[in-house]
């Protein structure tokens, strides 16, 4: 698979994004304490960028149409504008805003990034989509250490979640990432109803962003109260799972060609992440606390860029189409399980609460076992 120039550029979007979004769960402590809000109060910050997702999710193909060969730009200057205007936001309304204008810029690259690398590498999108969302996991490790260093060294959470992706901002838009769009050679009509296929991964799609959301938004807080980690020391622990989704992610590629099908690799990645949940969630001592937090990100890695891919796969002919309404899936899984996850926590704690996430875990795992009683297409995926 070739990967130009504009490739990388266009992975570097999602490296921003993941940045962002990672830090958005690392700065969650912070923002309650600031603001006085509780945690049901606090999801609403990733519902506010669901929102973005939903609506992008539900037109985001007219939008790419209107926008043209500005949409990439556009979208990456509205999501790193809309995390500069939620962390310096003065009150719990305009910070919000700001998470509401990151939802629509971070939705929009959900969006145009895959249908972008599907019509760039065709069979070879999935392993694209893994290597793009690779790159966003691995500067996702990055967000929990700059933050919990510039919380020590007194610099403040603000300069470590902003400095980084401002400065990315600045060098994409003056260098790779030039004005493009998808080619007409694969933009048709979008009348149409999408496959029968398409709606089984999409439900997948769901369950896989519930179960990444679920955790990356509440690791810090779990690690807190429930972990006996100090405040920095949670800070820093949480990168453990994203340092376990990008070792994940970059693995994609070669676990299409071991386990190449999808429903059996999305079964044994759920299978991982339930078990490294229980080592995570049983808390018995730091190193088996963090142990699991990598293997829970190990199998939450996968299960995004496979069902992704294969949605992708089963619409081949309206790419906008199938990669919106895959924004539509990640909007309501992420509007949804974390404000779920903070309303259960503040009624019944957090360590009770924080069970959603292996039950949508083991709900991915009955539904791939279903798929896989019916015969299955193979991953059509070679670097």
């Amino acid at each position: 698979m070739r990967r130009s120039w504009d490739t990388l550029g266009v992975y570097a979007t999602i490296g921003c994004l993941g940045y962002l979004l990672t830090g958005l769960g690392t700065i969650q402590p912070e923002l309650r304490t600031e603001f006085g809000l509780s945690r049901f109060e606090v999801g609403l910050y990733p519902s506010a960028f669901a929102l973005g997702l939903v609506v992008v999710g539900v037109a985001g193909h007219h939008l790419a149409r209107v926008l043209g060969s500005w949409a990439l730009p556009v979208a990456l200057t509205a999501l790193v504008g809309g995390a500069v205007v939620l962390a310096l936001g003065a009150i719990p309304l305009v910070s919000g805003g700001g998470a509401l204008i990151f939802g629509f810029g971070g939705a929009a690259l959900v969006q145009l990034v895959p249908a972008r690398l599907r019509a760039e590498h065709g069979a070879g999108a999935t392993v694209a989509i893994g290597e793009a969302n690779a790159l966003g996991s691995t500067a996702a490790v990055l967000a929990p250490l700059l933050i919990g260093a510039a919380l020590a060294t007194g610099l403040g959470w603000r300069t470590g979640y902003l400095v980084v992706p401002v400065l990315a901002l600045a060098v994409l838009l003056a260098g790779p990432l030039r004005p493009a769009r998808i080619p007409d050679a694969v933009e048709v009509a979008s009348a149409g109803r999408a496959p029968r296929a398409f709606l089984g991964w999409w439900v997948d799609l769901v369950l896989s962003v519930g179960i990444e959301f679920s955790v990356l938004f509440f690791a810090v807080d779990y690690l807190r109260t429930d972990g006996g980690f100090s405040s920095g020391a949670a800070t820093f622990g949480a990168a453990a799972f994203v340092l376990g989704m990008a070792a994940g992610r970059i693995s994609v590629g070669p676990a299409t060609r071991l386990v190449p099908a999808p429903a059996r690799l999305l079964a044994l990645a759920a299978g991982l992440a339930t078990v490294g949940f229980g080592f995570f969630w049983s808390a018995m001592n730091p190193i088996v606390t963090i142990a699991g937090l990598v293997a829970t990100g190990l199998g939450v890695a996968l299960l995004y860029p496979v069902a992704l891919g294969q949605a992708l796969a089963v619409w081949p002919s309206q790419p906008d189409r199938a990669a919106a309404r895959g924004a539509l899936a990640s909007g309501v899984a992420a509007g949804s399980a974390p404000v779920l996850l903070g309303a259960l926590a503040d009624t019944g704690g957090l360590r009770s609460a924080f069970l959603l996430a292996p039950v949508l875990s083991l709900t991915l795992l009955v539904h791939c076992a279903l798929r896989l009683r019916r015969p299955v297409p193979v991953l059509l995926t070679e670097v």
